[in-house]
């Protein structure tokens, strides 16, 4: 799977769109088969870095599935 950050940028998922694992790295996880590598792929807690919240402008939640092309308040790369 890829990560938020290369999903934003190939515009799958919308710009606004934040989770902790955006903003650290732990190198050789994946190369090291630590089962936390899964764990950490569902990527925790999202919200939208426009409300600063869970919901976004339109007022429904956002997530993997819900933040992407074609909702109103979707922004893509």
């Amino acid at each position: 799977m890829a990560s938020l950050n290369e999903m934003i940028s190939a515009g799958q998922i919308c710009c606004c769109l934040r989770a902790k694992t955006m903003f650290y790295q732990v190198e050789g996880m994946e190369q090291a088969g630590d089962p936390s590598v899964a764990e950490s792929r569902t990527y925790g807690n999202m919200w939208c870095s426009q409300t600063q919240s869970v919901l976004g402008p339109d007022g429904q939640a956002v997530d993997l599935e819900q933040c992407r092309p074609g909702r109103g308040c979707c922004e893509t790369a």
